[in-house]
């Protein structure tokens, strides 16, 4: 799993698993920062149609500006595993006599 964390005084950690997380984050971000479309796509030298394609959810957007528009916000991206689901022995060899597989 991605998310951002805050490189503030007090750090949150934001869980994002698609291009549509990811826009509604930078959108949110920008706007708590009350900047623009228009002045963060200055700042990082793109255009404002693709800071809107971002914060759209456009899933073929430059990754690595999207790491720089990030960091510019005051975020850093970070990967995590997320744990495996449990699996009992016993519900399996169940499921699997119940649907006449054993």
């Amino acid at each position: 799993m991605l998310g951002v964390v805050s490189e503030g005084i007090a750090p949150i950690r934001v869980p994002l698993r698609t291009a549509v997380e990811f826009g509604e984050f930078i959108r949110a971000a920008r706007k708590r920062a009350g900047i623009t479309q228009a002045d963060l796509a200055y700042r990082l030298g793109v255009s404002r149609k693709w800071v809107s394609e971002v914060e759209r959810g456009k899933p073929t957007v430059e990754f690595g500006m999207v790491l720089t528009a990030l960091r510019f916000l005051g975020f850093t991206l970070q990967a995590t595993t997320s744990p495996a689901p449990a699996i009992v022995v016993d519900d399996l060899l169940d499921a699997l006599t119940e649907g006449g597989q054993a």
